[in-house]
């Protein structure tokens, strides 16, 4: 900025100096012309009177008179431009002297003029040529000072014009080797800061601890602490993801895509019982049990070519020759070219799967049916079919008759919700009657309505839609056998079937105790019952609702519960058409 500011001063001087040049040679050519133009009117003067002396012609005087008077003021006008080109006092002094002698001859020839006068004229035509010489003389020699100011204007012209460039000349020589020196200083320390930088950068992405410390006060340290502070954090991330992995009780892995295992944590030595280097390099195959090697290969294969998690299971042999159930995660990159998996051993979880389906077995078979003969025998003896009982006979048969339907019914229900957990649970849909499902409900449910004298209303609409009408059965049972639990003797319970926005909407509603807001957000769970349910003892260990909520939301719909403690009990459940 100082050289630019110097060049713009100089620069402004010189052109200044240029200027006045410039000037001063327009006043000497304009002096010059104007004295060009005095010393042609004088001439014009001479001859006018000297064809005036020889033709006596009136034309001429008046020319004669209108010339004087021009030059006159001709010499007034050029008295004040040749103030600049007077040399010294004598030159003034005699420039004065021949304008006054002018100012007399011009007065002379206007007298003899008029005085018709020869002798008067001819006096007055030596006076106007006597000033004509004399202003040859006095103009002749500020001519000269003129032509010498005017080459010294030139030369100036010229020095100016010189300087100008020589600055300019200069400024660049002086911008050039400021740029070099910037430049050499910027390669000294901005560009090795850069590169210091930089150097920083490639080390954060190689997890490696940071080389170099920028300091100062600019941009670029403000950076490289950003850079170190993000730096920090990840070598803290990494240090967790670290005791994270290397800590897992779960197998962490990574196989190329052929899957042969590129890394893996320490818990595949806990649970494998084989040292990393044993392991690393190796395919999975070689570890899984010969009768799955097969179907794992084409597993590892899918998951190359797929997209997103890919789920599986496989036994994996162990150094003692043990089997360990694993389950895979793997999620394939295609930027890496490698399969990431998270394997989970699920061996007690499949222990528990086997004798779970043998305990559900054990109780379909060897605990319902004999359950099942047992409550037709009771259901004989207490309809007389073989012989009267004694009342007392008969009272504890029908005690035992409602335990045992109980836990008939409680057995039904926890196989039903074994089924719904289960892959294999499917609905029978069909198209079915909504009034043919309340009517069944009803019927079956009516015998323990009696007992109570509860009067069941039903309000149904006439329409049919697509569903497993033996479930949708159950539900209802399971809702009417509640709402008869709970509800007072010689009661009333509706019964409402309708299609409302193209679902079958069912609801049973009841005049009991009711529900309260916070007990409702859980009714539906397993083994839950009500605070009212368990001071009443009522039977049951809350696996009914559950079995109707599964159901419901099996056939795509969904149920719920509308009650206010002391004004009874709605369950609504909607299902789809």
């Amino acid at each position: 900025m100082v050289v630019q500011i110097v060049l713009v001063y100089l620069l402004a001087t010189s052109i200044k100096q240029l200027e006045e040049c410039y000037n001063g040679e327009a006043r000497a050519a304009d002096y010059l012309d104007e004295n060009v133009r005095f010393l042609a009117q004088l001439i014009s003067c001479a001859g006018v009177q000297a064809m005036y002396q020889v033709s006596r012609d009136p034309k001429y005087e008046a020319s004669y008179r209108n010339k004087v008077q021009a030059a006159t003021l001709q010499s007034e006008l050029l008295r004040s431009k040749a103030a600049p080109f007077i040399g010294d006092k004598n030159e003034s002094k005699a420039l004065e002297d021949l304008f006054f002698s002018l100012k007399q001859a011009s007065g002379r020839a206007s007298q003899a003029a008029q005085s018709q006068d020869q002798i008067d004229q001819a006096v007055a035509f030596m006076e106007l040529r006597g000033v004509l010489n004399k202003v040859n003389g006095v103009t002749g020699d500020i001519m000269k000072r003129l032509a010498d100011a005017r080459r010294n204007i030139a030369l100036s012209k010229l020095e100016t014009q010189a300087r100008i460039y020589g600055i300019i000349y200069a400024t660049i020589a002086a911008n050039i080797t400021i740029l070099i020196l910037f430049i050499l200083r910027f390669d000294r320390t901005t560009s090795e800061r850069f590169a210091h930088l930089t150097e920083n950068v490639m080390s954060l992405g190689a997890n490696q601890p940071l080389k170099h410390n920028i300091q100062g006060k600019d941009d670029i340290v403000e950076l490289d602490r950003v850079i170190h502070r993000v730096s920090n954090v990840l070598r803290d991330s990494r240090l967790k993801e670290q005791a994270i992995v290397e800590q897992a009780v779960d197998v962490i892995c990574a196989l190329d895509e052929k899957g042969k295992f590129q890394q893996v944590n320490p818990a595949a030595q806990r649970l494998w019982k084989f040292e990393s280097d044993e392991i690393l390099g190796k395919s999975l195959l070689s570890f899984v049990a010969p009768d799955e090697k097969a179907r794992v290969e084409r597993t590892i294969s899918q998951v190359v070519s797929s997209e997103g998690i890919t789920t599986f299971e496989t036994n994996v042999v162990t150094r003692d020759q043990q089997l360990v159930e694993m389950q895979w995660n793997t999620f394939f990159s295609q930027e890496m070219k490698q399969i990431y998996c998270v394997a989970h051993d699920v061996t007690e979880r499949k222990k528990l799967e086997r004798m779970k389906a043998q305990l559900v077995e054990m109780i379909s078979h060897d605990l319902r049916s004999p359950m099942s003969a047992l409550q037709i025998t009771l259901n004989i003896l207490s309809s007389g079919s073989i012989g009267d009982l004694p009342d007392a006979a008969k009272m504890r048969i029908d005690r035992a008759e409602l335990s045992l339907t109980q836990m008939v019914d409680l057995l039904d229900d926890f196989l039903e919700l074994e089924k719904i957990d289960s892959t294999a649970y499917q609905l029978d849909k069909a198209e079915t009657d909504a009034r043919d499902i309340v009517e069944l409900s009803c019927s079956l449910i009516g015998e323990l309505a009696n007992k109570k004298s509860i009067e069941i209303i039903t309000d149904t609409e006439n329409f049919s839609f697509s569903a497993d009408k033996a479930r949708l059965v159950r539900v209802l049972t399971n809702l009417l056998s509640n709402a008869i639990k709970f509800s007072p003797e010689t009661s009333k319970i509706n019964v409402v079937a309708a299609k409302r926005e193209n679902s079958a909407v069912f609801e049973v509603s009841d005049q009991g105790p009711g529900i309260a807001l916070d007990e409702q957000e859980t009714l539906f769970e397993r083994f839950r019952q009500t605070s009212t349910g368990r001071k009443q003892s009522k039977g049951g260990v809350g696996l009914g609702l559950s079995v109707c909520k599964a159901i419901v939301e099996a056939h795509g719909g969904r149920i719920w519960v509308e009650s206010e403690p002391g004004k009874g009990t709605k369950f609504v459940a909607s299902i789809p058409c």
